[in-house]
């Protein structure tokens, strides 16, 4: 089956990326975690491996815009999830560190992401998977 052999809208990359969105966040609420989101396991991810960052800083590693960093950190932070403090030398800056209720719950969900991932890609051979990624991956980059 091609693109063009495909009614309206069904034909539509951005359609297409939609319903996938759609399909991932209901895979991750079912296999993942109702509490914690794809975007906050982000930060979560993100934490632990940087060990600390600004609010800035997460908002270019997870792209996601200021606003939305800013209300995600909030209520990570009101789960007991992350740990908020103003930066030494700098009242303006926050900078962000995970709990150890945070690193606990990151753990917990890695294999879950896992599965999720596998979820997901199970209709895929390996070269199909691998061009995906490399596709979508290509495409937010440009």
């Amino acid at each position: 089956m091609t693109m063009a052999d495909l009614p309206e809208p069904q034909r539509h990359v951005g359609n297409l990326i939609r319903r996938a969105q759609q399909l991932h966040l209901s895979t991750w609420s079912r296999v993942a975690s109702n509490e914690i989101t794809s975007a906050q396991y982000s930060i979560l991810a993100v934490l632990d491996r940087l060990g600390e960052a600004s609010q800035r800083e997460l908002c270019d590693e997870v792209d996601l815009d200021r606003s939305t960093v800013t209300d995600l950190v909030r209520r990570m932070e009101k789960a007991g999830l992350i740990a908020r403090r103003r930066a030494d030398g700098d009242a303006r800056r926050n900078v962000v560190t995970l709990t150890a209720h945070g690193d606990a719950e990151r753990a917990r969900l890695v294999p879950l992401v896992h599965e999720v991932q596998r979820e997901l890609t199970a209709n895929l051979g390996d070269a199909e998977t691998a061009a995906l990624f490399r596709g979508l991956w290509a495409m937010l980059e440009a």
